[in-house]
């Protein structure tokens, strides 16, 4: 498809006039043009061609089956080296003039209710400042600001966390002979007996080697590692099953282990939290470190990589910069 329409792009224009394709993706074609007027009168054009030249109406249908749309106008579009990664703003929208320019970034987290709070600003306002053609340096500038807030711990602890969902279909764990068990009890039996075996007469497989429902190797990182903590130490009475909030964190001071059980029952060192209500993280301290990495860098990542910037100048402090530039 895409060939076919750079041609009719380059070729179906009256006179010498061309356009570049700056982007596409599926059934869509992004180019630039100077108005939304002119952007009409190209879609006519284009679509005068097609059905003439290309693709005419052979079966005297009353609506022709091939017929462009202009559906946007942006007046800044970012469009990245990566693939489906792209940004800008709109002013024109489906016969509409927008009183203010629409923002849209695709491809990127913004959106994600998982993420935490300063993740999505940090994204959000990198991706604006690349739309809006600011330079590498003002961007890793301002990213660098942000970095060593976190890292330095100048920011809101709340900012910080990021809210998920225990799903049923992590709670339970099932052996190749199809009985279903509880993830919780599997982790309580196997605190006890390292060796249990499944409790169908006619199977010996070993608990340890029970799978997702999906039948993948189970795996309980990042906050769902917190849940299994927070169940196992904090409140074992009254355990996380629905929504919780986590962060990753020190365990300095804190009176409960700093180990929980994983679905294998092996003791690990625990590095997050989850908990169910915002005001049971008073006493944990945030891993500043760890946090301005997977909160900062991370959520600027995709820009850097569809630029193909280097995202550990964002690491360098002054003196080093100055020292690299003097070099």
């Amino acid at each position: 498809m895409y060939p076919l329409l750079r041609y009719v792009i380059i070729s179906g224009i009256k006179g010498d006039e061309k356009m570049q394709i700056v982007y596409a993706h599926t059934d869509s074609l992004y180019v630039p043009v100077p108005s939304i007027e002119k952007a009409l009168e190209v879609r006519e054009v284009l679509n005068d061609h097609i059905q003439e030249n290309v693709f005419p109406n052979i079966m005297g249908l009353e609506n022709h089956p091939m017929d462009l749309e202009f559906e946007k106008y942006y007046s800044v579009l970012g469009v990245g080296a990566t693939k489906n990664r792209n940004a800008g703003f709109i002013s024109w929208k489906d016969g509409v003039y927008l009183h203010e320019p629409e923002f849209f970034a695709t491809g990127f987290s913004l959106k994600r209710i998982a993420e935490s709070k300063i993740a999505k600003e940090t994204q959000k306002e990198v991706i604006e400042m690349w739309v809006k053609q600011k330079t590498q340096d003002e961007i890793t500038e301002r990213v660098r600001d942000i970095f060593t807030q976190v890292l330095e711990g100048r920011v809101e602890k709340l900012d910080l966390v990021k809210r998920s969902r225990y799903k049923d279909e992590r709670k339970h764990l099932k052996c190749r002979c199809k009985r279903k068990y509880d993830l919780e009890y599997v982790r309580k039996l196997l605190r006890i007996v390292p060796d249990a075996l499944c409790e169908n007469d006619n199977c010996n497989a070993r608990l340890t080697d029970l799978t997702t429902l999906e039948g993948k190797r189970p795996s309980f990182g990042g906050g769902f590692a917190g849940v299994l903590y927070y169940n196992e130490h904090v409140k074992p009475e009254d355990k996380i099953d629905d929504s919780f909030y986590h962060l990753k964190c020190k365990f300095n001071g804190i009176v409960q282990p700093n180990t929980f059980t994983n679905v294998k029952g092996e003791m690990k060192h625990a590095t997050y939290i989850a908990v169910k209500n915002l005001n049971e993280l008073e006493n944990y301290e945030p891993d500043w470190p760890s946090l301005a990495e997977s909160e900062v860098l991370r959520k600027a990542k995709p820009i850097y990589d569809a630029m193909g910037w280097d995202i550990n100048e964002i690491r360098k402090d002054r003196k080093q910069r100055d020292l690299d530039e003097w070099f």
